[in-house]
């Protein structure tokens, strides 16, 4: 609800007087935190009536910058990002008093990405401010955005593509932009973005090939995981991490599988195993492979192939390989 009434108030300009943005997707933080600015400050009063204050501050400074009149522009722009406030020890009464009584020249913004909600800061700002949650979006909403930020550049991508784009990586908006500015420049004066293109520049990180790996493992497609493992090798990934790596997403399935008899929802899900909504899809078809047993089995083989390898009673390679044949 808070994005849709930002969205509107932007759309309108009429922007509030106390923001409280927060989530993992900082992209969308910076995005929408720079159009309130744009649509608050002229752009030549900007230098004299914008104040960010980082990690460090007191309250008393923020209430400085508050109370200092807005000079050739009606308003101030006051952010105070990431900060220590949420970890002091101020008391409630002094923070209510404080948001009720801001002027209508200020726009104070805070933003904490993971704040404390036992805090009075929190408890205060969820009484005053609108709440803008900025949390890792869908791939369906991400393949639209990649598609626009493309043809920003007047370079045309398919939707196909676009999902495969999007697929390939973490849905962290600023890591893809970095991403599809690497294609532009490879591509040149070129103007259609191919299959062939992204997979020429973009490599998968290790986590997103241990995802593919186990993938083809509950598949049983067992050539294509060790042609995976063969890279992962080849990227210089260590066998202990590599194998630490499958022990985990196994570990994650084996949860995944108990949490589905309890039919726990999918978002709930997400929250309760520390991944991101976007994976939890593939996750439950992941597990959907896999009998209760058979992961409960591999877990532990995980475990004892890792401490095996980690004591030099066998080579790492041939450890993974072994694992692999487990499942046939």
């Amino acid at each position: 609800m808070g994005m849709k009434n930002l969205k509107k108030q932007l759309k309108e300009k009429n922007i509030g007087k106390l923001y409280f943005f927060t989530g993992p997707e900082q992209f969308l933080v910076r995005h929408y935190v720079n159009e309130i600015i744009k649509t608050v400050l002229p752009e030549n009063a900007k230098t004299l009536n914008y104040n960010v204050f980082e990690e460090k501050v007191t309250f008393e400074q923020v209430e400085d910058a508050v109370s200092i009149f807005p000079a050739f522009s009606e308003r101030r722009v006051v952010v105070v990002k990431e900060s220590n406030l949420f970890k002091t020890g101020e008391k409630q009464q002094r923070y209510d008093d404080f948001f009720k009584s801001l002027p209508d020249y200020i726009c104070l913004i805070f933003i904490q990405s993971q704040p404390d909600k036992r805090t009075s800061l929190y408890k205060a700002l969820k009484k005053y401010a609108l709440i803008v949650e900025c949390g890792w979006q869908k791939a369906d909403a991400l393949t639209k955005w990649v598609i626009k930020v493309f043809a920003s550049y007047k370079k045309r991508i398919s939707g196909s593509d676009a999902a495969f784009f999007v697929n390939l990586l973490e849905p962290d908006m600023t890591f893809m932009l970095l991403e599809i500015e690497k294609i532009v420049c490879y591509m040149g004066e070129k103007t259609e973005v191919t299959r062939s293109i992204i997979t020429d520049v973009i490599t998968k990180n290790a986590k997103a090939r241990i995802f593919d790996l186990i993938d083809a493992m509950s598949q049983r497609r067992m050539s294509d995981a060790i042609q995976i493992m063969d890279e992962l090798i080849e990227m210089k990934e260590p066998v202990p991490l590599i194998m630490a790596m499958i022990g985990r997403q196994f570990s994650i399935l084996l949860k995944t599988k108990k949490l589905e008899e309890k039919r726990v929802p999918q978002a709930e899900m997400a929250k309760l195993l520390g991944i991101m909504p976007y994976y939890m899809e593939k996750t439950r078809r992941q597990a959907s492979n896999f009998s209760m047993d058979i992961l409960k089995s591999l877990t532990n083989k995980c475990a004892e192939t890792d401490l095996a390898v980690k004591t030099g009673q066998i080579d790492g390679r041939l450890a993974i390989e072994l694992l692999l044949m487990e499942i046939n």
